[in-house]
């Protein structure tokens, strides 16, 4: 993708530094990830707005750090497209533009519909994690078993939230990426196949 490091440095500032994991390394994992994704949908004449794409994964997560709630959205998801719209009209991008980057954070949703590609295309590199090497897998689910307690004013052991977060990526899992790239369409090792080995052997872990 092509890179605004102005823009980013803008970004940058609305992701806290003390998370685990919702901070602004994970937004520059999630760009690693949708560079491959796209490298995959070009060889296989798939059509996509990359600058849409590109914005979305920048502001997906802004403001997680923050209580959503209080500050009138239903959902961080909304609050972080809330958060984009306002950069990207003072960078003075189109409406069509902004609405758009906004439908994609909204697919990182749990249970979001996607409808286009774009759509696919974020939620697929926000997801993108659930299938690397065991080891990283495990390393990133240990960052998020601590952010959700830093997040959440009820403590909880390392055995009940493996099994809170075998629920929700199973959930997440549920709804089928439509890329026509052999990752989400039964290649051997693919996606779904490689995230549920890593749920399961993070299930088998005994302690952090």
């Amino acid at each position: 993708m092509i890179r605004d490091e102005r823009l980013e440095k803008i970004t940058a500032s609305l992701y806290s530094t003390h998370l685990p994991y919702h901070n602004f390394q994970h937004i520059l994992d999630v760009l690693a990830a949708g560079d491959e994704i796209l490298f995959e949908c070009r060889k296989n004449g798939i059509d996509f707005n990359e600058p849409v794409i590109y914005h979305a994964i920048l502001f997906h997560d802004a403001g997680y750090h923050e209580n959503h709630e209080t500050l009138g959205y239903d959902s961080k998801e909304s609050y972080s497209a809330s958060l984009a719209e306002n950069v990207l009209i003072d960078e003075d991008y189109s409406e069509i533009h902004i609405w758009q980057v906004k439908q994609a954070i909204m697919s990182t949703q749990m249970h979001a519909k996607c409808n286009s590609t774009e759509d696919q295309v974020v939620r697929a590199a926000d997801l993108y994690g659930l299938m690397a090497a065991y080891t990283d897998f495990r390393e990133k689910s240990v960052a998020l078993y601590h952010e959700r307690q830093m997040l959440s004013a009820v403590n909880i052991s390392w055995d009940e939230y493996k099994k809170e977060a075998y629920s929700i990526i199973k959930q997440f899992l549920k709804y089928k990426i439509d890329l026509d790239i052999g990752l989400y369409q039964g290649e051997p090792d693919n996606f779904y196949e490689t995230a549920y080995k890593n749920l399961d052997l993070l299930m088998e872990e005994q302690a952090i």
